[in-house]
């Protein structure tokens, strides 16, 4: 890898897997709209001299002439991906993540991109029917932002049918760490800890006995790199979990103890429209193709990401 491209580079993962990239040398362009980006994700990044900086959206009919490289890997993380959002105004994650994953697409294919990794959802699945979810499990959208993603899973496989593009789709659960946006289509683990930070209560919609695996940024953005050198992930789909379960319920109770001392408590609000019951992905794929399993257990990743929000102004 010399030389790569990342749409949504500001972002939570997209501004790790930037500072990723460039530690192991590449030369990284990154986009990004800063609709949910911020420029202080990049801070590192902007002093090195080996990072360019396109401020624009994925969208925008002038990608091809802003972006005139050709490039060995592109990352396509730039999406709208709050389920919550999804069913408030569908249109807009449509245009983001399906218009906006094409525009990406006839860049990779004019500019001849060789590889081109997608971060897609564990949202595709929907409610299984069994779990461990695996790779080839039934395709079930319960919101806008789910039926997005396959929209965009579909046309990368079909894009590297018919042009040679190399696809590696990349199906995350449940994603948690520093830089998260702190808003209230945020993940479930940023809410909590900036609840419990503000003495505010802590939301769980629903019984909280739905459950999830959670899985900390730094793996996320490990299990990516690896998904771009892997011969063996190529035109593969592949699921990136964590390897423990819990209930939101037990998450939230976790985020108290993590937080210490504060007023915050635990109230029920109604189920969320479109969320899942569960989300618990398998990992045996990943590990036979990527070599990967994740590293960081949930009290580690919990400890680093409080400690991350107690330092850092963490606004909407």
């Amino acid at each position: 890898m010399t030389s790569v491209l990342v749409t949504g580079c500001a972002g939570f993962i997209g501004s790790h897997l930037v500072d990723f990239l460039l530690s192991k040398g590449a030369t990284v362009t990154g986009i990004d709209n800063f609709r949910t980006g911020k420029r202080n994700n990049l801070a590192s990044a902007l002093a090195n001299p080996r990072f360019v900086l396109l401020e624009m959206d994925i969208c925008d009919s002038s990608l091809l002439q802003r972006v005139a490289e050709t490039y060995d890997t592109i990352f396509h993380l730039a999406a709208v991906s709050s389920v919550k959002l999804s069913v408030e105004n569908p249109a807009l994650v449509h245009r983001n993540n399906v218009d906006g994953t094409l525009n990406v697409l006839e860049l990779a294919r004019i500019r001849d991109a060789k590889r081109v990794v997608l971060s897609s959802s564990a949202a595709v699945y929907g409610n299984p029917s069994s779990l461990p979810v695996n790779e080839e499990s039934p395709l079930n959208p319960q919101s806008p932002y789910a039926a997005s993603k396959i929209s965009a899973e579909e046309y990368l496989v079909a894009y590297g049918n018919s042009y040679g593009i190399e696809p590696v789709i990349l199906r995350y659960f449940n994603v948690y760490g520093p830089r998260q946006t702190c808003s209230e289509y945020s993940g479930v683990l940023s809410i909590f800890i900036n609840q419990a930070l503000n003495s505010e209560p802590i939301t769980v919609e629903g019984d909280g006995k739905q459950t999830r695996n959670f899985i900390y940024v730094d793996d996320v953005v490990r299990a990516t790199y690896l998904a771009s050198e892997a011969n063996r992930a190529r035109g593969e789909t592949i699921n990136i979990s964590g390897s423990e379960a819990i209930s939101v319920l037990q998450v939230a109770q976790a985020v108290l103890s993590a937080v210490g001392q504060t007023s915050s408590r635990i109230v029920h609000l109604p189920e969320r429209k479109g969320d899942l019951r569960d989300s618990i992905g398998s990992m045996s794929k990943a590990r036979r193709l990527l070599r990967f399993k994740p590293q960081v257990s949930l009290n580690d990743g919990l400890r680093r990401t409080v400690e991350w929000h107690q330092l850092e102004s963490c606004s909407p």
